[in-house]
């Protein structure tokens, strides 16, 4: 039992933090807690975890994917521009952002697995190329609205559920399984451990690599299309604070950021920690620069408690309460 705690404790941990976080904002709002603020917490928290499910991958196999905001606009704006605010044309507007997305993800692997790119620079340079290439293309202003079934499957219900969040917790159980059940899972943490060690063991790095930023891509399309339900309309930048919050998602959630360790569910919770700050803020009355420090605080504290040199501070402890008992008696 004890031995389960230990490994799962960041993720516990992660789960306490919002389970305290949703009760003191709960008292400072009245009404946090209605079902209707709930469900909107909720759907915020979807967009959060479907962006930080492919990063999760990618931190976990010991990269990083900074490419992740316009990965997203782009995908946004390319299904508004095609489908014109109709249905028809999202049976192929769809496809071709999602394949899109994969395909950007795609090329990130390939730059860093293949030709030694560092992660940092590879994913940062496509970002800016994007950014660049879509305000080309819109002339910085597109102008088409998100076509209804979009609408519905971003703030639609099924009974008392959002669409959106059960699209996330779907994603979130194939998440989970391939990292748990299945051979890709198992490579993808052995790389994030050591790639040198990794690749000696016969581990194929650069396949492994290629598809965590592939589905990195894939998921922030996916987000990116979700979202332009959310808002009606796709704008230049609405991906930008997505960077931020998915690598912190993962963070909160108990991944180490140097590779290795972490799991899909230690980054749901990290999305709703994030989402719940967003809301206690305001009801503090802190502005925006307020709600990063405290983003960056949680982040800290968050880590800290997560990481090894903590648990051998506390097992130190231990021994010195322990042996200065035995000297006592």
């Amino acid at each position: 039992m004890n031995a389960l705690l230990a490994r799962h404790r960041a993720v516990l941990l992660a789960y306490l933090g919002m389970i305290v976080l949703l009760l003191l904002t709960s008292f400072v709002s009245q009404g946090f807690l209605s079902g209707s603020h709930l469900r909107t917490m909720a759907v915020l928290s979807a967009f959060i975890g479907i962006v930080a499910l492919g990063q999760t991958f990618v931190i976990i196999g010991g990269g990083i994917d900074l490419s992740v905001p316009w990965v997203l606009n782009c995908a946004a704006v390319l299904v508004t521009l095609m489908a014109n605010g109709a249905d028809g044309p999202l049976i192929y507007a769809i496809p071709i952002a999602l394949a899109g997305g994969a395909l950007v993800g795609a090329l990130n692997g390939f730059g860093i697995a293949l030709f030694g790119v560092p992660p940092i620079i590879m994913t940062l340079a496509v970002n800016v190329i994007l950014q660049g290439g879509i305000l080309i293309y819109t002339g910085g202003a597109p102008t088409a609205s998100a076509p209804p079934l979009i609408q519905f499957l971003a703030v639609g219900r099924i009974g008392p559920l959002p669409v959106v969040v059960l699209i996330w917790a779907a994603l979130a159980v194939a998440a989970t399984l391939l990292l748990s059940r299945t051979a890709f899972g198992r490579y993808l943490y052995a790389q994030g451990t050591s790639a040198t060690v990794a690749e000696f063991s016969g581990v194929p790095t650069l396949r492994i690599t290629v598809l965590a930023y592939t589905l990195s891509g894939f998921t922030a399309a996916a987000a990116g299309i979700l979202l332009t339900g959310y808002t009606a309309q796709a704008y230049l930048g609405m991906g930008d604070p997505y960077l931020f919050t998915s690598i912190a998602a993962v963070a909160i959630g108990g991944a180490s950021i140097l590779g290795g360790s972490g799991s899909y569910i230690g980054t749901i919770a990290g999305a709703l920690v994030l989402t719940i700050l967003t809301g206690l803020l305001p009801a503090l009355n802190l502005s925006n620069g307020a709600l990063l420090v405290v983003y960056g605080v949680v982040i800290l504290v968050t880590v800290s408690l997560a990481s090894d040199a903590v648990s051998d501070f506390f097992a130190v402890m231990t021994r010195s309460f322990g042996r200065r008992d035995n000297a006592q008696s």
